[in-house]
């Protein structure tokens, strides 16, 4: 055999070697890249858990299926193409796209008939993603009688809390995170769970257990953000506990250390809270102005601003430096999570105010008209005189039960406000805001276990008010009979009336409004007969009445916002109507057509009963 003859074989040979080694480097390399696109999208996922999926782990999943795929179709007997499969499957359901996902784990389970494990477990959350997460808990949990792998147990636990968090039932959802926690082995993974575990527990006040969770977060996560949240509510909980001096010793020490350099801020805040609750409000203060020129236009700053607004209001009651302070939290950081708190503070603060102004202008011109009243002579002139006074009573009364919810509900001032709501109990029995204060004093008295005057003013609401809600609230609560003529008795009546004849159960709806106008049940019975005139009976002229009663007398109610855009709707329509037919020129002969004053009078006083707006004798025009 020549030289030649010697070297073909052996050439031949190294590059079918050569060939097989690139083409083995080949798919190693791009499997191997499928994996580590699919690690940081998890690490990416995993720190935001319990939040949406950023764009970037989302991006890192579709190069995952991309990647995975290439090894699929290019070396389809590869070793590395059932692991493909399932990383294909798993980025699908990460990224949503849980159809595809289930039927991916389907074909591998059919495929892979003795490996399904973890296709299994795959396949039972994709069931709870399409809307199945009962038939998904049972899978899993049969799943962790059968698993003998102490990770592939934590990843079970960790799937069923997920679960439970969504179905809302969080202390379930904590159970199983702390069996995650306990049985998994990688450190990263186990600082996110207890992180989850921590924010569970100090949302559910178990702030002892929240504690232990933040402290092996420290221990195990390897992420310097996550270790200094953990850090701060470690510091936030022992405040919370009444730990005071552990909290200043905590502080004063991270305050020292340029590894917390990053939540010095929040730290300090912390100690500003601490002065809060030991009551020592100058040296809160003293540290608030420090912050806000140390952390000037930052969210620290804006916090610290509110807190000193909050310190102004609640513990100083000087209502001008609360509503700047208030007024100066989104000029430092637009998007603080206070602003919006703030924002409604110094509007009630405007509105205090003004309730304040306001009285005293009436009670001036009140006395002013009383005095006039004296002088006059002539009966017209002392009717028109009267009215006015009844108006301004009436204004009085209005902007006293205002200064009294802000007080009792408002601005932590229950004391101050039993004042103002007595006074409309004294001095204005007329007005609509009678029953309300009088529910309000027995409400106050009642929380605050004073029962000789809870009780009187119970007394006083079942005697004077049988008919009225609160009569109601007070016979539920006090095991009294029903009132067969109160509101939520003819409520009832209506509710069972509608089953059986929908157009006399409006009846009721409209005794509700008559008997007691002022009351929740009767915001919720305007709308009611709204509503139906509108969708059920197609009488959009009485819609237009109780939409317009809606929005006049309960203008904040639930009922009034929820129908403000028809109420819109239905006002444009009949502007766009009356140019209509003005634009064909009169119609009628008012001389003889149009309706008496006494007639006008008549239908004012039926306009409840007979919700029907005003119609000419020849019902040719309709309002």
């Amino acid at each position: 055999m020549t030289c030649k003859q010697q070297i073909y074989p052996i050439a031949r040979l190294i590059l079918t070697i050569s060939l097989f080694i690139f083409s083995s480097c080949a798919y190693f390399n791009t499997f191997y890249n499928a994996q580590l696109y699919f690690e940081n999208a998890e690490k990416q996922r995993l720190e935001k858990a319990g939040e949406s999926i950023p764009p970037a782990a989302i991006d890192a999943y579709g190069k995952v299926i991309e990647k995975s795929q290439h090894v699929i179709d290019k070396y389809p007997d590869s070793k590395y193409v059932q692991e493909a499969r399932l990383l294909i499957g798993k980025a699908r359901f990460h990224r949503k796209e849980y159809r595809i996902a289930e039927t991916l784990f389907n074909q591998y389970t059919e495929i892979y008939s003795n490996e399904v494990e973890e296709a299994e477990f795959w396949q039972a959350l994709c069931k709870w993603k399409l809307g199945k997460p009962q038939p998904a808990l049972d899978v899993l949990k049969s799943m962790l009688v059968a698993s003998t792998d102490n990770d592939f147990i934590s990843k079970i636990h960790l799937a069923i809390a997920e679960i439970y968090l969504e179905t809302d039932e969080p202390s379930k959802a904590l159970e199983h995170l702390v069996l995650a926690a306990e049985m998994n082995k990688n450190r990263d993974e186990r600082g996110q769970i207890y992180f989850r575990i921590a924010d569970l527990a100090y949302s559910a006040e178990n702030y002892e257990q929240a504690l232990k969770a933040n402290e092996e977060v420290v221990k195990n996560t390897t992420s310097k953000k996550r270790k200094e949240e953990a850090n701060l509510q470690i510091v936030r909980i022992h405040r919370l506990l009444g730990k005071w001096d552990k909290v200043k010793s905590l502080i004063k020490s991270m305050l020292l250390d340029d590894i917390y350099r990053s939540i010095h801020g929040d730290l300090e805040l912390e100690l500003v809270k601490l002065y809060q609750m030991d009551n020592q409000i100058e040296e809160a203060i003293t540290r608030i102005e420090s912050i806000k020129e140390d952390y000037k236009n930052s969210k620290t700053s804006a916090e610290a601003y509110f807190i000193h607004g909050e310190i102004s209001l609640f513990d100083q009651w000087n209502l001008v430096n609360a509503e700047k302070y208030f007024g100066q939290v989104s000029r430092e950081f637009r998007q603080s999570m206070f602003t919006s708190t703030a924002n409604l503070r110094a509007k009630e603060i405007t509105e205090y105010q003004t309730s304040l102004t306001e009285i005293s202008s009436l009670e001036e011109n009140s006395a002013l008209i009383r005095a006039a009243l004296d002088t006059l002579e002539y009966d017209s002139l002392k009717q028109v005189q009267e009215e006015e006074l009844n108006t301004s009573q009436l204004s009085i009364s209005n902007h006293l039960y205002n200064l009294g919810e802000l007080d009792a509900f408002h601005f932590k001032r229950q004391d101050s406000s039993l004042a103002h709501f007595q006074r409309i109990v004294d001095e204005f029995p007329e007005s609509d805001f009678y029953p309300k204060a009088l529910f309000v004093l027995y409400y106050i008295h009642f929380t605050n276990e004073n029962k000789e005057s809870a009780d009187l003013y119970s007394k006083r609401i079942l005697d004077e008010l049988p008919s009225s809600e609160y009569a109601d609230y007070l016979r539920k609560a006090l095991n009294l009979p029903v009132d067969p003529e109160s509101v939520q008795a003819i409520l009832r009546q209506g509710e069972l009336e509608w089953l059986v004849n929908p157009s006399n159960a409006l009846t009721f709806y409209r005794d509700i409004i008559i008997k007691d106008s002022q009351s929740e049940t009767a915001s919720r019975a305007a709308y009611f007969l709204a509503y139906h005139y509108d969708y059920t009976f197609f009488e959009h002229d009485s819609a237009m009445k109780y939409y317009s009663l809606l929005n006049d007398n309960y203008y904040d109610s639930e009922q009034a916002i929820a129908s403000r855009d028809r109420y819109s709707q239905l006002s444009q329509a009949v502007i766009e109507t009356k140019k209509d037919t003005l634009s064909e020129g009169p119609i009628f002969d008012t001389e003889q057509d149009s309706l008496s004053n006494q007639e006008v009078d008549e239908n004012k006083k039926n306009e409840i009963l007979n919700p029907k707006f005003i119609k000419t004798k020849q019902d040719s025009l309709e309002y």
